[in-house]
């Protein structure tokens, strides 16, 4: 199948990349073979329960945080997730035991899921140190991005780090990836599933920067999405990109040369320019302007979301015609004093340290910032 192939593609490139540590190696090589057993489980499952699809996903949304990385995605997918009528994935939903799928009031199965997830860590404390270094770029939290999914069809973001090529275009990699129309088959069977025990009274929420590559095909799977666009300063975004792959990659690749850190700070370098155009293709029309006929997009800026992030929430909802009631909004102040930003670690970046500098980034991107980030927008 073309889900086989392509974990196959990412287990040789794995086997080739020479500037892979042991653990790196086994690292990838464990999650490519984790990937494939889960997605044949939600497949046989699948074919075995045909009333999965009986029952339609909600007539709303799902509503979809599809913003670069690094713009303020993950705690606006939180304080989102804090509507009791909504349903966003769990991480345990989408890595633990995955079939059969488990409601999220049976709270007996869904301690039975993290008590596996966590004795699975146990006694690897080079796996414990690397989470522990990740979390303080990209917090931990219950819930996680939906490229979970797209990971077990074989769409998986970390090739931008094990790939064994030379060849830097984003040709070799990302748009590869961009090709790969089968993986939202998978996605919508595997949101069928889950919806299945656990059907929301409002809508699904969703979360993944990889969703820009494909983002009509995802709507051509899911006509009734509501898409929310986030945007940072690109000369804030590519450095904490930068970061965030390198403290992903710490453990997994050769310290003594420097190959593979060049290499991955180019690489983030072409997502983001991908990241950009995709972006910039889907939302102007010939002539460069904003098509004003996508209704059903909503765009945030990252210094208005950390300044009001739930006044962002309510401008959200209001603009989709959505429902915030007393408890979401109680839950929201809830989980932001509980959640200060730093709480599980932070990290420093700057552009020098990756070869960048202010300059270059507003030429690179001028036309981007211009429709999205000028004062004037």
């Amino acid at each position: 199948s073309d889900i086989f192939r392509t974990l196959e593609s990412y287990r040789q490139s794995v086997l080739h990349n020479v500037h892979i540590t042991h653990f790196g190696r086994h690292f990838f090589l464990s999650q490519f073979d984790t990937l494939h057993r889960n997605c044949k489980h939600v497949l046989n499952y699948a074919a075995e329960h045909n009333e999965i699809f009986n029952q339609n996903l909600p007539t709303i949304g799902p509503l979809v945080i599809c913003g670069p990385a690094r713009t303020g995605t993950t705690l606006l997918y939180n304080l989102l997730a804090c509507d009791p009528n909504c349903r966003a994935p769990l991480y345990t939903d989408m890595n633990v035991e995955v079939v059969p799928p488990i409601a999220r009031s049976d709270s007996i199965g869904q301690k039975r899921r993290i008590d596996s997830l966590n004795s699975s860590h146990l006694g690897d404390e080079q796996f414990s140190k690397c989470l522990t270094r990740i979390a303080a770029s990209h917090a931990h939290f219950d819930i996680e991005e939906d490229c979970f999914i797209l990971r077990q069809a074989g769409y998986f973001s970390m090739l931008l780090l094990i790939a064994d090529d030379e060849d830097g275009t984003p040709e070799s990699w990302i748009r590869n990836e961009m090709k790969k129309d089968y993986a939202y088959d998978y996605h919508e069977v595997f949101l069928h599933m889950l919806n299945s025990v656990d059907m929301p009274k409002s809508h699904w929420l969703l979360k993944s920067s990889f969703h820009i590559f494909s983002l009509n095909t995802f709507v051509q799977h899911y006509p009734n999405a509501l898409l929310i666009m986030t945007h940072r300063r690109l000369d804030e975004v590519l450095p904490s990109l930068c970061s965030l792959a390198l403290a992903t990659g710490d453990e997994c690749f050769d310290k003594t040369n420097s190959i593979s850190e060049d290499r991955m700070i180019e690489r983030c370098c072409q997502f983001l320019d991908t990241e950009v155009e995709c972006i910039m293709k889907f939302r102007t029309s010939d002539n460069g302007i904003i098509n004003q006929s996508k209704k059903n997009i909503f765009d945030v800026t990252y210094d208005n979301l950390m300044k009001d992030p739930i006044g962002i929430v309510h401008q959200i909802y209001h603009y989709f015609n959505l429902h915030c009631s007393n408890d979401m909004e109680m839950a929201m102040r809830k989980w932001i004093l509980e959640n200060s930003q730093g709480k599980q670690g932070r990290h420093t970046y700057s552009l020098a340290e990756f070869g960048l500098n202010r300059e270059d980034i507003s030429i690179r991107y001028a036309d981007y910032i211009n429709l999205f980030l000028s004062s004037n927008n």
